[in-house]
């Protein structure tokens, strides 16, 4: 710790998804909005104890979940009811970052991905007499057993079915709170109004531009609005998928959709258009939630995005699709005006899910564990 008593906020995170990244710059700044003299430090956890691990692990995780999700999610339900104690696939990663904790000297160590907590956790047997305490950030909507681990301090979950069902599961209620997963405040929007007979949508495929849709069904979606153009407005952000940026900019250029690359304000976008046509993961539809934006969903094939696929059904809040005869029907459903009751019923009960988060207290929570350790 720095002489002038400055406090330091250690979060480790992780890059499998952009999600856990997401909600670590967002909690940094609900810490900075309440002190803006804290050293807020964000550290990928691999990177910090085995630096070369960090790409392998990334693009074992990308194939894994896109080429064998079978065998993914036989491990990822093994440790939903697996207590988390007995799994050592942490243990690779404990040493070396135990000696970047060591030498950070945090005054709280705040975790957004489970196999972080692990080794925070074996940081915590190893030097007991430190007393550092731990917030745990759960990032999709799930009550997996991977995300809790003794003695940590105090638990940020995505819903207040996630708190009861940890309850359950024998975790201090006065521990958990229900924060939603943390998301930029930019995209906390009010009031958000949609123009008559028009909806506006954005197609989105994550970061990486990796979409549920193919390209094909892209060109269906372009040729259907051309007869469907004073009601449907559509734009595709590819992010960081480059091919296919130039194939529907200028290869074989979209002629009714506006294509966008990489962006960086979101949050402007959610505030322009009405819905989304992306995938499940934790951080997009807490944009969705925040930004009143209701989403629509391919049915996914991995474990955290089906669980996530069930809270969007159970809450109302968007529309969860099989193939691309059910996408074509919404397609229809929009066109023809008949959208509009389900529309106002998702808006309905994002408004009313926001209200059971405790967003806005996230900084103070933090800071207060900080001064009551």
């Amino acid at each position: 710790m720095d002489i002038d008593n400055k406090k330091t906020v250690l979060i480790l995170t992780a890059q499998f998804g952009a999600g856990h990244i997401s909600a670590a710059n967002a909690i940094k700044d609900y810490i900075l909005e309440k002190d803006s003299s804290v050293n807020v430090i964000i550290e990928n956890f691999i990177t910090a104890s085995i630096p070369r691990m960090n790409k392998p692990m990334v693009k074992l995780y990308e194939n894994n979940t896109k080429y064998v999700p079978g065998l993914y999610n036989y491990y990822y339900y093994l440790k939903k009811s697996f207590d988390s104690k007995h799994d050592i696939a942490h243990k690779l990663y404990t040493p070396k970052l135990i000696e970047f904790i060591l030498d950070v000297n945090p005054d709280v160590i705040i975790s957004t991905f489970p196999l972080a907590a692990a080794c925070v956790y074996n940081f915590k047997i190893k030097y007991p007499s430190i007393n550092i305490p731990t917030l745990t950030v759960v990032t999709d909507v799930v009550d997996s057993l991977e995300w809790i681990y003794p003695d940590t301090s105090m638990y940020f979950v995505p819903s207040l079915e996630i708190k009861n069902r940890y309850v359950q599961k024998g975790i201090n209620p006065e521990s958990i709170k229900v924060t939603g997963v943390p998301i930029n405040k930019k995209f906390c929007i009010e009031n958000k109004t949609k123009e008559s007979n028009k909806y506006k949508i954005l197609l989105l495929g994550g970061g990486r531009g990796l979409f549920d849709i193919d390209e094909d069904f892209m060109y269906w979606i372009d040729e259907f609005i051309e007869n469907s153009c004073n009601n449907i407005e559509i734009a595709i952000v590819t992010g960081k998928n480059k091919k296919l940026y130039d194939i529907l900019k200028e290869k074989k250029p979209l002629n009714n959709i506006k294509v966008l690359g990489f962006v960086t304000d979101m949050h402007n976008l959610l505030r322009e258009y009405d819905l989304m046509i992306t995938k499940p993961g934790g951080a997009t539809l807490f944009e969705g939630i925040l930004s009143q934006t209701p989403v629509v969903v391919k049915l996914p094939k991995v474990g955290q995005e089906i669980e996530n696929a069930r809270f969007i059904i159970d809450k109302g809040i968007g529309l969860v699709y099989t193939n691309d005869e059910d996408l074509k029907d919404i397609f229809n459903s929009i066109a023809s005006n008949k959208f509009d009751s389900i529309f106002n019923f998702m808006k309905c009960n994002m408004k009313s899910f926001k209200n059971t988060i405790e967003n806005e207290s996230i900084g103070d929570s933090i800071l207060n564990l900080i001064n009551n350790k």
